[in-house]
């Protein structure tokens, strides 16, 4: 099985660092919607005291004072632009987005030379929520932060807060909801690394719904605007291999193959999705490069010793494996290829001999992985079955955390309480330090 394989391969958004708002911000246009009334004058008194700082009436009262006075501005002239203006501003005072978005549009419509100031309005009220969005997201709180760029989204069409909600919707398994905002951020361009990720996960939900034609076409538009971006050419390929056009799929997949300015994660995204081609003996290739790039990350080694036993390069294999076994000792699933690897090769005796080694183990271990948590933070994590110890057995396992000359930067010992005979417990050990870190291995207990 491969690991961190998945059909489609999706963008994660990158979080944005706050944004500022610029330095100066005029509170309202006096070059558009100047002409006023007696009520508008008034909503603009009630305005400019709520944007002082000594006033002591609170600046929801000004807002709501400004309403009722415009209130009667419209009933004497519905189409006076500079009601629209004032009433917009208020809304958004009170962070009543849709009726400041209604305004907002009104007024455009009125006086097209309102144009760039309204855009600078919303910007400025969008501004704030994205950030706050940005800084729920970095606290882990989802749900404030989907609310603030929902908010946000009222006011102004921005593919980062777009995009960012729609990936929220994506996780929950909304995907009618995130399709409307991925597409809302395509059409609101902007920054590339927002074009990317809504272009990417667009066309694989349109895929999820059977849309294969509406996917093909965001692809084909991705690929061809961005020739070096190899994750988008990678599910384009998937895509064109899922919708029968193998030919041109595997047009893409020798093209890729035949690159040698990828970078390890690309040559793993290249792998994988060569694997689901079904194409093993590149894909081993992709492997090879990745492996190459870092030798100590456990998913590419698993990567490639899967592809190997699937191309059935049992030679290749057996040293590949038998890393896998040394480094981490208490995965059945390593063992398992080593031993086939050593039957295929007419070795029973080799393989019979691998089979006693794991059949000897009290206890194994499932999807131990070790990633980054946060700032100089990382988590290992797993799972343990206990196979034949008694239940409450403490063990201490040595944990070698490699850094990036692939010497030790630190052993910490992953204490566990085994579950009862038979049965599954997960288990994590949280790691500090400052240094990169390329992988990590494990040792026996007590060894």
């Amino acid at each position: 099985m491969l690991r961190n394989h998945t059909k489609y391969i999706l963008v994660s958004l990158v979080l944005s660092p706050a944004l500022s708002l610029p330095l100066s911000v005029p509170a309202l246009a006096q070059e558009c919607a100047e002409d006023g009334n007696q009520f508008t004058r008034g909503a603009d008194v009630e305005l400019s005291y709520a944007a002082r700082a000594d006033d002591p009436v609170a600046d929801d009262v000004r807002y709501q004072r400004a309403l009722e006075k415009l209130e009667a501005s419209f009933e004497l002239d519905s189409d006076l632009p500079r009601s629209y203006l004032l009433a917009a501003t208020a809304y958004l005072g009170l962070r009543e987005f849709a009726s400041a978005d209604s305004m907002l549009t009104r007024l455009v419509e009125l006086e097209p030379a309102c144009s760039d100031h309204v855009a600078e309005m919303r910007f400025n009220a969008w501004v704030p929520w994205y950030n706050r969005g940005i800084t729920q997201l970095k606290a882990g709180d989802e749900a404030a932060a989907l609310e603030a760029f929902e908010k946000a989204n009222v006011v102004y069409e921005d593919a980062r807060s777009l995009n960012n909600a729609a990936s929220i919707y994506q996780g929950r398994g909304e995907n009618e909801r995130a399709v409307t905002l991925y597409e809302r951020a395509l059409l609101a361009g902007g920054d590339e690394d927002m074009i990317r990720a809504a272009s990417i996960n667009l066309a694989e939900l349109y895929r999820a719904e059977g849309k294969d034609d509406e996917a093909l076409a965001i692809y084909s538009e991705y690929a061809a605007s961005h020739p070096d971006d190899i994750l988008g050419r990678l599910n384009y390929a998937i895509a064109l291999m899922d919708s029968g056009d193998t030919e041109a799929a595997e047009e893409m997949f020798t093209e890729l193959i035949a690159r040698d300015d990828l970078s390890f994660h690309q040559w793993s995204q290249v792998g994988i999705g060569l694997y689901r081609a079904e194409n093993f003996g590149p894909a081993a290739e992709a492997f090879q490069r990745a492996h190459a790039m870092n030798p100590y990350n456990k998913e590419t080694l698993e990567n490639l010793a899967n592809t190997y036993y699937q191309a059935e390069l049992y030679d290749a294999l057996v040293p590949v494996a038998d890393t896998l076994v040394q480094r981490y000792p208490y995965e059945v699933i390593n063992y398992n290829l080593l031993a086939n690897a050593r039957r295929e090769l007419d070795d029973p005796e080799g393989a019979l001999a691998i089979l006693q080694r794991r059949d000897g183990l009290a206890f194994q271990f499932l999807r131990i992985q070790l990633a980054p948590r946060g700032e100089n933070s990382y988590l290992l994590e797993g799972t343990v079955i206990n196979k034949t110890a008694d239940g409450g057995t403490e063990v201490s396992v040595p944990v070698d955390v490699i850094g990036e000359d692939g010497g030790v930067i630190m052993t910490e010992p992953l204490l566990i309480t085994l579950p009862a005979q038979g049965e599954a417990s997960a288990f994590q050990l949280e790691v500090q330090m400052e240094q990169p870190v390329r992988g990590f291995r494990y040792h026996v207990a007590g060894s």
